[in-house]
């Protein structure tokens, strides 16, 4: 992070020694001043990029990327905090999805930090606005977080704007942000982090066990927004040490031993803070109620989301085995984000990394560019992929509890930070370098200019890269009519089986009870946690509601051995009751098979007919009702699944009609 003063104008090797680019304290007030200003036009263009979600003729409570999938689950786990704090529920475990048995929030991508935080607006405004706020005010703060940092190793103010806004709005974070991850995309914490190091590790000008104390809760509450990214910083830290230590022993600077010590002093103080404040989670999270093993943070085989060296330069890249076209038709039957194709969250842009690679070159004797260029290599080689029969680096400990279920290509969010940092810098030096003339006398515009030059070389193709999706693409919040009107006012102990059902591939569901309030529990839901594998007893049954909700699988055997599965699930669970919306003016991933199939599957299941109640065939009292199965023949199931209307389809399963010749 620093270096000796090795080159004439004072002001540069001002910044290239170690003292950073700490203003003189006569400007303490007025860099205050500046990052205010930084903050809002960092909020200015968060705001321009959900400008459909601020614009809305609804306002934002009517629209969101998708009301579905991860976004989906996102909205439900602020309507789980705020929920929680009001009816003293437990914050980190709820029955509330994947009933009796429940889950463990820790080991689901939930942000319980996040939903403490915005619990008044989820109160006052509901969870979908609670939802729109955070991840318009995400981008922002991580920029404004990320341009605080670059003060202390830039002079020029422009230069740490720069660097936050390529931060802040890098591709990880804007993709993130369409795809509903709020817990990678609030990368605010990470910077303030990486301050702390620098205070232990080079500067060392404040008490260790104050900063030490500080990182330790920062640890703490980005775990509340993503353990899987505090493992991920972890080990980034670590080999940032490393590079340090090592370069530490190879030049033997004065007062070694006494920088050691200081930073062991503040590492001790960090694990203490952390071990004090985290060690009830991390059990919970290990050991405690709805725990899981295996995968933690994602469905995907361990190993198959990380990334690729094309991903850094091509526009439409490829997450894991995907490209970004597939993913976009697959979020097309699925849900999800329904913009134009994005490009990889690894993306930086050639602009990027020809700015990193030529200012490390012109300004080789700058170990900050050194130090970050190589965590940058050394994260981006930690990302990638080692599913498919692929090795790379991540590999050695890959096979390792823990380990084995990171996202590799979540490295991109420490990579990123270290190519935002050499960014600033270059840019920096060279507006620095420009603005001083041979005879002594100094220009700024000249200067100016060509920094702010260097900066649109690095962020115009990142920009180019993006603007097929600004402002981000958004869909209209749709909530069936008796999930609107009936759900809110049910009676309590109702456990909901829905059509579709809830699991880790048809997530439609879910959010609908978070917008109710959530005023009844529901079988199945979805996440990490929403797999077939993850049944229990009741793996059977599961499977097939499954297969009968995603039109991406074959359609289940309605089989007796088959119903009769569902209906040991359906009464396992405690479901009370069993809805299955019309599917009219429904988006398409929110209506699975179609209503016919739906009311003919349960129908089938249940051996009754439902009841039409505010756009909804329900079943009133499914698990106490013990009136057989009724087994058709498949093309006999078909015909029926295959009416116009629900009411056509219960009668045709409870009396059914033999299809016509020739019809399977």
């Amino acid at each position: 992070m620093t270096t000796a003063p090795s080159v004439a104008d004072a002001p540069t090797a001002a910044v290239a020694s170690g003292a950073g680019a700490d203003p003189a304290p006569e400007g303490a007030g007025r860099r205050w001043v500046r990052l205010a200003a930084a903050g809002l036009a960092y909020l200015a263009a968060s705001f321009l990029l959900w400008w459909h979600v601020w614009t809305a003729p609804g306002g934002p409570s009517s629209v969101m990327t998708c009301a579905c999938t991860d976004a989906g689950r996102s909205v439900w786990s602020l309507e789980w905090s705020a929920f929680a704090l009001a009816h003293g529920h437990r914050l980190l475990f709820s029955t509330s999805l994947f009933h009796p048995t429940g889950f463990n929030l820790l080991t689901d991508t939930t942000t319980p930090a996040v939903g403490l935080v915005s619990a008044p607006v989820t109160w006052a405004a509901g969870p979908v606005v609670a939802f729109n706020l955070a991840v318009t005010l995400a981008p922002a703060l991580t920029a404004l977080s990320m341009c605080w940092l670059l003060q202390r190793w830039v002079r020029w103010t422009p230069a740490a704007f720069v660097g936050g806004l390529a931060y802040g709005f890098s591709a990880f974070v804007v993709v993130q942000l369409a795809f509903g991850w709020l817990n990678l995309a609030l990368l605010a914490l990470l910077p303030l982090m990486a301050a702390c190091l620098d205070d232990l590790l080079v500067r060392r000008r404040r008490s260790p066990v104050r900063v030490g104390a500080v990182l330790g809760l920062l640890v703490a509450v980005e775990f509340f927004i993503s353990s899987e990214l505090v493992l991920v910083v972890v080990v980034s830290g670590l080999v940032a040490t490393a590079l340090v230590a090592v370069h530490a022993w190879w030049a033997r600077p004065p007062g070694l031993r006494a920088a050691v010590r200081h930073a062991v002093i503040g590492a001790a103080a960090a694990a203490g803070v952390a071990t004090v404040l985290l060690a009830w989670p991390v059990w919970s999270f290990l050991a405690g109620p709805g725990h899981l093993g295996g995968t933690l943070w994602s469905t995907d085989v361990p190993g198959a989301l990380g990334t690729s060296a094309g991903n850094l330069w091509s526009r439409l890249g490829t997450f894991g085995p995907l490209t970004a076209r597939q993913l976009a038709s697959e979020a097309a039957v699925l849900g999800g984000y329904r913009g134009s194709p994005v490009p990889s969250p690894t993306f930086v842009g050639v602009g990027v990394l020809a700015v990193a690679a030529v200012g490390t070159a012109v300004w080789r004797r700058d170990r900050r560019l050194w130090l970050f260029g190589s965590l940058a290599v050394a994260t981006f080689a930690l990302g990638l992929r080692t599913g498919g029969g692929r090795w790379a680096p991540w590999a050695v400990v890959d096979h390792l509890p823990i380990f084995r279920d990171v996202l590799q290509y979540r490295f991109a969010a420490v990579t990123d930070l270290c190519l935002a940092v050499m960014v600033a810098v270059v840019v920096d030096r060279t507006r620095s370098a420009v603005a001083a003339r041979r005879d002594g006398s100094r220009s700024r515009t000249p200067g100016a200019v060509a920094g702010l030059a260097v900066a649109a070389v690095a962020l115009v193709p990142v920009a180019a890269a993006l603007a097929p999706n600004l402002p981000l693409t958004v869909q209209t919040v749709s909530v069936p009519a008796w999930f609107r009107t009936v759900a809110p006012t049910l009676p309590p102990g109702r456990v909901l089986a829905t059509y579709p059902f809830a699991t880790a591939d048809s997530q439609a569901s879910i959010p609908w009870q978070a917008i109710a309030g959530m005023p009844y529990a529901m079988a199945g839901g979805g996440g990490p946690t929403g797999t077939v594998a993850r049944a229990g007893d009741q793996a059977a049954g599961f499977a097939v509601l499954r297969a009968a909700s995603t039109v991406v699988v074959p359609p289940p055997s309605t089989s007796p051995a088959a119903l009769a599965a569902v209906r040991r699930a359906l009464e396992a669970w405690g479901v009370t009751t069993v809805v299955v919306p019309d599917d009219t003016g429904l988006p398409v991933y929110q209506r699975g098979r179609g209503t016919s199939y739906g009311v003919a599957f349960y129908t089938a299941v249940l051996g009754t007919a439902p009841v039409h109640r505010a756009s909804a065939w329900v079943w009133p009292a499914a698990a106490t009702d013990r009136t057989a199965p009724v087994v058709l023949a498949p093309a006999v199931f078909s015909s029926c699944a295959g009416r116009t209307t629900g009411a056509a389809a219960a009668a045709c399963v409870l009396a059914p009609v033999p299809p016509a010749p020739g019809v399977r």
